[in-house]
């Protein structure tokens, strides 16, 4: 196995890799030299392919629901974490160290991660509730016009 590594080294030191910059490269052929387009010559149309309007409302729709579906897992996420703060900050060791300076301290840390986690659950929410909307509306618009 070590003489098969060493034989490779050998041979890529032994390989002379290297570009001659000394030697002109031709870019472009002779006789293929570019020249002005007359005042008739034919110009080509832009290759394009038709798309229905079906096409892009069903590239719409599965966006807005991978966005849901992104939605429902962050929304499980803050679940999940307020949960495990829940199991942190034990609810029944704070009748137990109530009065005390650790207690006030537990409190503020508290307070204050649930209420980001609140926040953000809020937030999500809101962002759920309109990307449902605009799922609604992408369905009915799409059955009107049909």
């Amino acid at each position: 196995m070590l003489t098969d590594s060493k034989d490779r080294r050998e041979t890529l030191e032994h390989i002379d890799l290297h570009t001659p910059l000394d030697t002109p490269r031709e870019v472009f052929c002779e006789g293929s030299e570019p020249q002005p387009r007359g005042e008739h010559a034919h110009c080509a149309d832009a290759f394009q392919i038709p798309l229905a309007t079906e096409v892009f409302r069903r590239a719409r729709a599965q966006r807005l629901n991978r966005q849901k579906n992104l939605g429902f897992a962050l929304m499980c996420v803050l679940v999940a974490f307020i949960l495990l703060g829940c199991a942190y900050f034990n609810p029944f060791q704070f009748h137990i160290i109530k009065g005390t300076d650790d207690w006030s301290n537990r409190v503020s840390q508290l307070s204050f991660i649930f209420s980001l986690i609140i926040f953000a659950l809020f937030v999500n929410l809101m962002c759920l509730l309109n990307i449902c909307y605009r799922q609604r509306n992408l369905g009915r618009n799409h059955n009107e016009c049909t």
